[in-house]
């Protein structure tokens, strides 16, 4: 495998770097251990999911370095983080996560066919650039100094008073039927979303748990890109008549409630869908910034599902028709593009290249998308390796 390498000179401030890319990473990798470790495990007989995310992860190594430049140099990775804390805003914690973890993904792949990639002169100069702007988007984000929910005991509650207090406001009480009837809907559209994102989990995702006055707790939940958006094969979804909707769950009190960094709502008692007392939905469609979003009702919510279902079932079969490499390549897309919700706030996104895979060297690619058993990972090494 041949890949080009960018030397870099001398540089006096190496050290502080190294070890500043040595504490991010002894962060990450603890987190990252676990939450793959309780990530319910995913075998899917119609897209080659492994193969995708290796080849996405690669292309991040080798190209995220370049793409944060361009957005840090159009808005501060803080103001970013800022930004993005709204109902709506993709660029949340599972995205953030992947920033940071498929590049380290792509170096872990790259420096088993080839250390002097992974190892060269800039290897540290390109690891602090994404691991930089990862750790300081996350903190502006999450509004402390703690770069995970699991630090602080999987709380991702990063909306504002206001914020949830606007939404929880209209929510309205729940019954046995309508709790019937939102739980359907709520499945139909994950569903759809999952296909979309061809068996990623990560077209919804959750923030909290909000502790409410009278003791109830609220999930504010995101459902992101149903209709047609800048997935390539998102004309199936163009019936979808919103392309993002945003729910407010009340729970009743005694429910115990955590958020992983996932942006996936853990509960004791386990389904919390039986103690919903309040819901509210949502659409952050055509609404700009610090505007409140635009309320749906039931039968709304109900025309959503139905066209999110007639979807799933036309991308089913469109994907059925797709040849591997094809299926590699929209999965790949889904996976590189973390980033992308971090261009489009620093108003960028179109100023980097999204095609995806593009710089996977030929001699690699068949080595990473080879249909073979994925070796277990030793449950007691950590993830990333430290640099130097």
């Amino acid at each position: 495998m041949t890949t080009a390498i960018t030397p870099s000179g001398p540089d006096e401030d190496a050290p502080v770097r190294r070890d500043r890319v040595n504490g991010w990473l002894a962060t990450i990798n603890p987190i990252t251990k676990r939450l793959v470790a309780e990530r319910t495990s995913y075998s899917s007989q119609l897209i080659p999911v492994t193969p995708y995310v290796m080849v996405s992860c690669v292309e991040a190594f080798l190209r995220y370095p370049d793409a944060v430049a361009t957005i840090t140099a159009a808005m501060e990775p803080e103001e970013i983080g800022m930004e993005a804390r709204r109902p709506g805003c993709q660029a949340n914690s599972v995205f953030l996560w992947g920033v940071a973890n498929f590049f380290l993904i792509g170096r872990n792949v790259l420096r088993a066919v080839d250390p002097a990639v992974v190892d060269g002169p800039n290897a540290l100069d390109r690891a602090h650039t994404v691991l930089d702007f990862w750790a300081r988007t996350s903190r502006a984000y999450r509004g402390g100094d703690h770069l995970h929910a699991a630090e602080v005991d999987d709380r991702l509650d990063v909306f504002d008073e206001d914020t949830v207090s606007a939404l929880v406001a209209t929510a309205t009480p729940v019954d046995d039927g309508r709790r019937d009837r939102i739980r359907r809907a709520n499945a139909t559209i994950i569903n759809h979303l999952f296909l979309l994102y061809f068996d990623t989990r990560v077209g919804h995702g959750d923030t909290g748990p909000y502790l409410l006055a009278d003791g109830r707790k609220a999930i504010i939940r995101d459902y992101y890109r149903l209709a047609e958006s800048d997935l390539a094969w998102s004309p199936v979804a163009g019936g979808v008549p919103y392309g993002n909707l945003t729910a407010v769950l009340v729970l009743e009190p005694g429910v115990e409630v955590r958020i992983t960094d996932f942006g996936t709502t853990v509960s004791t008692p386990e389904d919390y869908l039986d103690h919903l007392s309040g819901f509210a939905l949502f659409t952050s469609d055509g609404v700009g910034p610090g505007q409140p979003l635009t309320p749906l009702s039931d039968d709304e919510m109900d025309a959503v599902a139905s066209a999110a279902r007639v979807a799933q079932r036309r991308h089913y079969r469109d994907i059925a028709s797709m040849g591997r490499d094809q299926r590699i390549a929209c999965g790949a897309y889904v996976y590189f593009t973390f980033l992308r919700p971090f261009a489009e706030l620093a108003g960028v996104a179109d100023d980097i290249d999204w095609t995806c895979p593009r710089d996977t060297p030929a001699d690699l690619y068949p080595l990473v998308t080879a249909d073979v058993e994925t070796p277990r990972p030793d449950p007691d090494a950590d993830p990333y390796p430290p640099f130097g």
